[in-house]
């Protein structure tokens, strides 16, 4: 490869989405080549026993030089191969409905770490694909972000009784490369129609135990002489990796007076925490929300609510303000300025009612409970206008770089999501026609977002256009997840009412903030540095910085520009 490095695009992609998409890393005849093998032997695995003339294509992809450059930086030097390559879709069991993976509970031998920008991604599977896969055509599906959920995958979704709306379809064409880690969720699905060719590769870390070799060596007797006439725990804890009777590795139990085998395959790994079964917290929108970094719930407003709501708007259409265009320089997003109506809570009576009903509902409540904490507060209701036409908006925020006064945390089954926003929806919205984007899984990466993010211009298939019923609610990440909106392509008008609300550990920008204000006669005569330290906690963000202190020379002095 010219590139020393992975592009941030590709970075990115990997980090957010648990899985990355090379276009046309084999040309037209080499594809051909290997499927004229595949059709001569018509095996669907052990090609790297084949025969000479057969075998060398396939023991050459596997240490092709562009895949052993991604893998080098993905999983780490000193990488292996771990299963043999095979034919997705053609083994007892694929082909159904169940999706594997996920990373709760934690499989350290399978799963994605990163620390300062190094990663070691334990298992990875790469597929070649050597037949062109088009929407609709079945086979391989994934879960966008999965590989670094924290929290266990839904029964329904694992066996697809639900998809959720999470469950996409990859198009790939042949000559693609797909890296995909083996803690996204993942499964083979039935083929619409005729099977297609993805030629699968696993390869694990180094050190990563995931399953033994077909070789003699795992059928070996390695256990040292005086094992023989040993009890079964004693056996069970000198294995082996690599054996037979070491994968999977026995786990020892005790009742505190005597150790045992386990018979039973389930891993052992006790927790201090028990789930909680009064906390009101429903499982799959609580995956949902750490997955995507925003949930949808649906319904929540009645026929009657939504008519005096949409009759206040167009009571003061007078009063709708078009502002900037947002687009920030993209392509596909431009458009006119941003049609807004502000001031809602404060409308007059009874056109006030329907907005003001929603800042405390308990729809509303009990979700930011358990999404951030009791304690937040929310700000004034707002509500989107946007006509044909109207430009999308730039998207911004993500996990990087950091902003613990807007960012996501997970910690003992706890989300700390400082700021949200909810939008609240007047009128349906409609996939591919504009308002809300956002990318799955951007409140956990640990890279830049790529410009043709921000723009839409190039999203990588990574960016989510939720379609939406009118009396839906939406709840999002406002800081953590990369949001914005797409360009509003339907000629009725859209109507989003939008409430941000804020954790009680951080602040928006509104309170007692200046100093005079916040310690009175304490600051009476302090220098312009001095009162730099006095402020009460306001927000710093975009263009509202606040004073910062810098030392040059060994004076103290008062900046504003942005840093860290």
């Amino acid at each position: 490869m010219d590139r020393e490095e992975m592009s941030n695009e590709e970075n990115y992609a990997f980090d957010v989405a648990g899985y990355l998409h090379i276009p046309g890393v084999l040309n037209k005849q080499e594809v051909n080549r290997i499927n004229d093998a595949l059709t001569t032997v018509g095996e669907t695995e052990g090609m790297l026993g084949w025969a000479k003339q057969n075998r060398e294509l396939f023991r050459n992809l596997m240490v092709h030089p562009q895949l052993v450059w991604y893998l080098n930086q993905l999983i780490g030097h000193g990488f292996r191969l771990d299963q043999a390559p095979r034919l997705l879709g053609n083994r007892e069991g694929e082909g159904c409905s169940v999706l594997t993976g996920g990373d709760e509970p934690r499989d350290p031998s399978r799963a994605y770490y990163i620390q300062k920008n190094r990663r070691s991604c334990q298992g990875l599977k790469a597929i070649w694909v050597l037949e062109d896969v088009e929407e609709g055509d079945g086979g391989l599906h994934v879960v966008q972000a999965s590989h670094k959920s924290n929290v266990e995958t839904p029964v329904d979704l694992a066996t697809l009784q639900d998809d959720m709306g999470l469950v996409k379809q990859p198009v790939l064409k042949a000559g693609d490369l797909f890296l995909l880690a083996e803690t996204t969720l993942q499964g083979v699905l039935p083929w619409a129609n005729n099977s297609k060719r993805l030629l699968s590769y696993w390869y694990a870390g180094r050190a990563a135990i995931q399953s033994n070799g077909p070789g003699p060596g795992a059928d070996e007797d390695y256990l040292p002489e005086w094992t023989k006439d040993a009890p079964p725990e004693h056996r069970a804890i000198l294995n082996r990796p690599g054996h037979t009777d070491a994968n999977p590795q026995p786990m020892l139990n005790t009742d505190g007076k005597k150790t045992w085998v386990e018979k039973s395959p389930e891993r052992i790994h006790p927790s201090i925490y028990v789930r909680d079964p009064n906390s009101a917290i429903d499982d799959k929108e609580f995956y949902s929300w750490d997955l995507n970094g925003y949930l949808i719930v649906p319904g929540v407003m009645d026929v009657d609510w939504l008519t005096k709501a949409n009759a206040a708007v167009d009571e003061f259409q007078d009063r709708v303000v078009v502002g900037s265009e947002l687009a920030r320089g993209s392509k596909t997003q431009a458009g006119t300025g941003r049609p807004l109506l502000s001031g809602l809570l404060d409308l007059p009576d009874p056109y006030n009612e329907p907005f003001r009903k929603m800042i405390a509902h308990p729809a509303v409540v009990a979700r930011l409970n358990w999404m951030k904490g009791g304690g937040y507060r929310a700000d004034g209701a707002t509500v989107f206008c946007a006509v044909e036409g109207t430009s999308g908006h730039a998207l911004h925020d993500g996990n990087e770089p950091m902003s613990p006064s807007r960012g996501y945390y997970f910690k003992n089954g706890r989300s700390y999501a400082e700021t949200i926003t909810i939008t609240w929806q007047l009128r349906d919205v409609e996939a591919g026609l504009g308002g809300f984007a956002a990318v799955p899984g951007s409140h956990k990466t640990q890279y830049a977002m790529p410009p043709g993010i921000r723009t839409c211009d190039d999203t990588m298939g990574l960016v989510v256009q939720p379609a939406m019923k009118a009396g839906d609610v939406l709840f999002f990440m406002d800081g953590g997840c990369t949001h914005g909106a797409l360009a509003w392509k339907n000629p009725i008008e859209r109507r989003g009412v939008l409430i941000k609300y804020q954790s009680r550990n951080s602040n928006w920008g509104k309170g007692v903030i200046d100093p005079q204000e916040r310690w009175g006669n304490v600051v009476e005569g302090m220098t312009e540095e001095q009162l730099t330290v006095m402020r009460g906690p306001e927000r710093d963000a975009r263009d509202r910085t606040v004073p910062r202190l810098d030392v040059r020379d060994g004076q103290v002095s008062v900046s504003l520009d942005i840093g860290h």
